[in-house]
């Protein structure tokens, strides 16, 4: 039998298991940090964490409730920490750098003093620069007599510092920051203090993003305007099984390099094809291979979206967005065939995969732009599933899976749902194409006041007037015409199967006429819902009675004659 260590990976005596599947089993938040609390080289174990993974345990914890976490992370991990959390843009916010800060000092001062060593210089100075002002003694550099602001002098005697933070904790911090780097390294500490006093703000913040920018680069957080890369339409010809673009993983010797993926990345893969596919990935190279991987292009399509790191949210739906659009492309490079998929991950990059999956969403999105004009009075689901389709990133909507879901909307994840999409476009064009053949001008729709017909009035209308014993017309019913179909309906109040086959020949031969191409399936559905709104509407009116046209739904009637 085999067993699995606390990071999923295999051992010599266990079953090979993927690290995908070991990795959705892997518990969440304290029960995650306290097992790396529990093992047996607790050091080791969060440091074998990818620099996404411990962030996003640490958010999901919460930050003042993982100090033990910090405490064991590396220097390394605790700059990117910082890298994700602190920056707006190219602008460093002090006020989420504080947590962390103190977090480190509460660590003591020993791990303060060696992170502080990884941090980049310039950022060290401008935290100083931003919450004191530093005076040199050995030049007789003084603060003014009527400086009220807290002040103190550094350990070695060679510094006053004024304190210019106003929150009482980010004082104190200050002060321990300065007292713990002097008890550490007074070298460290002099060195920090002179380029804070001495450099300008400006040039310490903007090197200091330089230097964050590239690291963040590294993992896949690009410019926005090369990250729009993800997003750049593809020729599904183009890409093919065995074309050697994998991504090939770059070494790197910091700790965590090759760490798993984090619990925003991994979950929204679940139950999709792309997660049966990495199931299947047993090999530990391969597996660390792809998972870098996919980090590094869901951190370019948070870039593509101007998603900042530390919005936990927005990094949760853009990680389902990018699991989700690779997951299509993949199923549609593999023909739905999960068997493929190894190979295919192994010689095609998931770039090319994930613009590959967008590409066949905006085929959608093109179809939808075109009908749209004249689907104006098309009513719903229609209009939910037009307007998720006619965004710059095409969505799913959720009402095609469930009537109730109305505004809801999720990415393409499946080939299933992009037929279950391009059906209903289908059906909603020949919705309109039967309008058109009718006589109607749905583009004139748009100036009609409400409450206007709606656009399967017109056919219903053509119906009911054809059953009630006239022409397949969509022009307004009289009331002689309601009387009539009204004396068809009546007793039971329904349409029996000759009216329905009267019905389906009529409309298949409008469509055939003009040229519309109609399967029997979408024939067959659309007659069936105008005759069952038709025994709604008027299955109920008594025949030989005074019908009142303006009570009467579904169709156009005389009341309706502007």
């Amino acid at each position: 039998m085999t067993k699995k260590d606390e990071r999923g990976g295999e051992r010599a005596d266990i079953i090979p298991l993927s690290r995908f599947r070991a990795g959705l089993a892997r518990p969440r938040g304290v029960r995650r940090m306290e097992a790396l609390l529990e093992a047996p080289d607790p050091a080791a174990a969060v440091a074998a964490l990818s620099l996404p993974e411990f962030y996003f345990l640490v958010k999901e914890v919460g930050l003042g409730d993982s100090a033990e976490l910090v405490a064991l992370a590396t220097p390394e991990q605790v700059r990117g920490c910082l890298d994700m959390e602190i920056w707006d843009r190219d602008r460093m916010q002090l006020d989420a750098a504080v947590p962390w800060l103190l977090a480190l000092a509460e660590a003591g001062f020993e791990k303060l003093a060696q992170v502080w060593e990884q941090i980049d210089p310039e950022l060290r100075a401008l935290i100083l620069a931003r919450t004191t002002r530093i005076y040199d003694r050995s030049l007789e550099e003084e603060p003014d007599e009527d400086e009220e602001r807290p002040m103190f002098t550094s350990p070695d005697s060679f510094f006053t510092v004024v304190i210019t933070a106003e929150r009482e904790d980010e004082i104190r911090l200050v002060h321990q920051i300065i007292d713990d780097l002097f008890r550490a390294d007074m070298q460290l500490a002099r060195h920090t203090l002179m380029a804070a006093r001495s450099e300008l703000t400006a040039e310490l913040e903007e090197m200091s993003y330089r230097w964050r920018a590239a690291r963040m680069a590294d993992l896949g957080y690009v410019d926005f305007y090369e990250a729009l890369e993800v997003f750049r339409p593809i020729d599904p010809e183009t890409i093919q099984i065995g074309e050697q673009t994998a991504d090939r993983t770059v070494a790197s010797d910091e700790p965590g390099a090759g760490g798993g993926l984090p619990a925003p990345v991994i979950e929204p893969m679940s139950g999709t094809f792309l997660a049966r596919a990495l199931e299947q990935v047993t090999d530990a190279a391969e597996a660390e291979r792809l998972e870098a991987a996919l980090i590094y292009l869901v951190n370019r399509v948070l870039s593509a979206s101007r998603v900042t790191p530390g919005d936990e949210e927005a990094v949760r739906l853009g990680s389902l967005r990018a699991a989700a659009t690779t997951s299509l492309g993949l199923e549609h490079l593999c023909a739905g065939r999960v068997e493929r998929a190894p190979a295919a991950l192994a010689t095609v990059s998931l770039t090319r995969l994930h613009r590959l999956g967008h590409t066949l969403t905006l085929r959608l999105g093109r179809m939808a732009r075109l009908l749209a004009p004249r689907a104006i009075t098309a009513g719903e689901p229609s209009g939910a599933v037009l307007e998720s389709l006619l965004r710059a990133r095409p969505l799913y909507a959720a009402v095609l899976d469930d009537p109730e879901a109305a505004g809801g909307v999720r990415p393409f994840q499946s080939l299933h749902d992009l037929r279950r999409a391009a059906e209903h476009l289908t059906e909603l064009a020949a919705r309109i194409a039967l309008a058109d053949a009718l006589g109607v001008d749905l583009l004139a729709m748009k100036q009609v006041p409400e409450p206007r017909p709606e656009l399967d009035d017109h056919a219903r209308t053509a119906l009911a007037r054809m059953l009630g014993g006239g022409e397949l017309d969509a022009a307004p019913l009289e009331p002689a015409e309601l009387d009539a179909i009204a004396r068809r309906l009546a007793p039971a109040g329904r349409l029996g199967e000759e009216a329905r086959a009267r019905a389906l020949r009529a409309i298949g031969v409008l469509a055939t006429t003009h040229r519309i191409a109609l399967p029997p399936a979408i024939l067959s559905r659309l007659v069936d819902g105008w005759l069952a709104r038709l025994e709604d509407e008027l299955g109920g009116l008594a025949a030989g009675q005074p019908i009142d046209p303006a009570m009467v739904g579904g169709v156009i009637t005389s009341a309706h004659k502007t």
